[in-house]
Formats: structure tokens, sequence, C-alpha cells
């Protein structure tokens, strides 16, 4: 039934064709398709509990009072940090890779990534890497916990009992 057109000039053409060209940039559009993340935009949290390496920055202290993705406003003198793979919730050890000072922060934000940028921090925190005069710095991230989409919390590397499970049971 759709096997055939009229053309103008009152001759058939076969729709087969045109199908078959159609049907092969089809095929080939997925290999040719960029399969990374634009920058930008937010990848599914990291729930390995995997030691990251990146850059940091320190949150503006004008956003005090404003609400992170957790809910709770932001605090300046928090251990807030905001990361681009870790989830809500995880708690990790941050190094300052210049200066080897650490710290034990909780992730309460997230945002999307920008190139080797994988947290943002309090300005508390960042005192207590040491980030005088510097906007930016290199940081190991070594998660302690991590909440899992099943309820549960994996170990992260950074606690030393790396990949195992914890289970959250409710106190009474």
């Amino acid at each position: 039934m759709w096997s055939w057109r009229p053309s103008p000039s009152g001759r058939r053409r076969s729709l087969v064709p045109a199908a078959a060209l159609l049907l092969l940039l089809l095929a080939a559009l997925p290999a040719s398709a960029q399969t990374a993340m634009p920058e930008g935009m937010l990848p599914a949290p990291d729930r390995s509990g995997a030691i990251h390496r990146g850059e940091a920055s320190v949150f503006a202290p004008n956003l005090a009072g404003r609400r992170m993705a957790s809910g709770a406003r932001f605090d300046p003198q928090s251990n807030s940090v905001a990361s681009s793979d870790l989830p809500l919730g995880a708690t990790a050890r941050v190094t300052n890779l210049r200066n080897r000072r650490s710290t034990i922060v909780a992730v309460r934000d997230r945002f999307p990534r920008r190139g080797d940028r994988i947290l943002n921090v309090s300005p508390m925190v960042a005192r207590q890497l040491g980030m005088r005069g510097s906007s930016v710095i290199r940081v190991e991230v070594a998660p302690l916990a991590v909440p899992q989409a099943d309820g549960g919390i994996r170990i992260g590397q950074g606690s030393g009992l790396s990949g195992r499970k914890a289970y959250v049971t409710p106190v009474r």
C-alpha cells in the first residue's frame, strides 16, 4: 500500500530506497552521538564509596540561610559541602593535597560538574583545609559512609572497611 507514490512526471517511485537510507542514518546516529554527559548536568551519585580526586571551591558566604538540596539551610560555620559525585547524606574525609590538612564533611548539597570541580565547601571547611587566599584547591575525597538506594549505608574507602554494608536500625 505504501510502496510507491506518484512523481510529478507520473512515474511510480519506490519508498524502499528512502526508507533504507533513513534506517542507515538512524543506525549510525548512536555511534556518532556524544555519549559523555554535557558539562553542567547532574550525574547520578556515585554510591561505590571509592576515593575521588579533583578540585574544591568555597561556597560564597552570602548564601547563608539558603536552602540546600537536603532541605537544610546553609550555615557558613558548618561542615557542609556540595558534591558533584557523592549522594546527599554521605560523610567523607577531605584532604588538601598541597598541605595534607584534612577534615570530616557532610554532603548536604549537589551541584553540576564543571571540569575537574568535585566539591564546594563551606567557609569553615575551607579554613580547616588551609585554603587561605586560594579560591580553588586540589583535594582527595575519601568517603566514610555512603547512603545506598536500598536504605543501607556502604562503608567507604576512607574508613578502611571498604565495600562493606551497614544497615541503620531504628532506636526504640
